[in-house]
């Protein structure tokens, strides 16, 4: 695939299929993690796969009480569109049947510079959504755990020696087919 194709045609996916994703795949979406630009090559980044079925349905107890903490956040952002509160709050219960998640922290939590570590990581993290749509795998990047204070927690329970949670990404094949909405105008200028 062209990377214009992938830039261009990749959409947060919110509802998956039960194929599985194969080891090899899943090596290369990580691996393309760990080959994004970081600040002085610090390579900030740590990521727990969570894969099992125990350690899924752990996480998504977690996601039933972020769905309930956002929902004032959907509220205000929704108002007038109540069917994207209710499809987000379900994709937050079930994480859409994703096969994977990939929970994303830093790797310590003492680094001199949290901005440019946190920055290298959100570039780890585009490099995986890039790769897994290279591969015809659908994913999503959340972060409203960390919006409503679950971070900490996740952290304590998933990498309890690494630093800050900062994300998470779920993979899977696609269960449904999105278009990328309008791009708003005036975010640049050439000068």
């Amino acid at each position: 695939m062209e990377t214009k194709d992938v830039i261009f045609g990749r959409r947060s996916i919110r509802r998956y299929t039960d194929q599985p994703i194969s080891d090899a795949d899943l090596e290369d979406i990580i691996q393309a993690g760990l080959y994004a630009p970081s600040n002085i090559n610090f390579q900030p980044w740590y990521f727990v796969v969570v894969r099992s079925e125990e350690k899924k349905k752990e996480m998504l107890e977690f996601m039933a009480t972020v769905s309930k903490l956002f929902h004032p956040v959907l509220e205000s952002r929704f108002a007038k569109n109540p069917e994207a509160i209710e499809e987000t709050e379900t994709f937050f219960k079930g994480l859409g049947g994703a096969q994977v998640y990939i929970l994303v922290f830093l790797l310590k939590p003492d680094y001199p510079d949290l901005s440019s570590v946190t920055q290298s990581t959100a570039a780890a993290i585009e490099n995986m959504l890039l790769m897994a749509k290279d591969k015809g795998i659908g994913s999503c990047w959340l972060t409203a755990a960390v919006r409503v204070g679950k971070d900490e927690e996740i952290r304590q329970h998933f990498a309890p020696d690494k630093g800050p949670f900062l994300a998470m990404v779920t993979l899977g094949y696609p269960a449904e087919e999105k278009t990328a909405p309008p791009r708003r105008g005036g975010r640049f200028e050439v000068i």
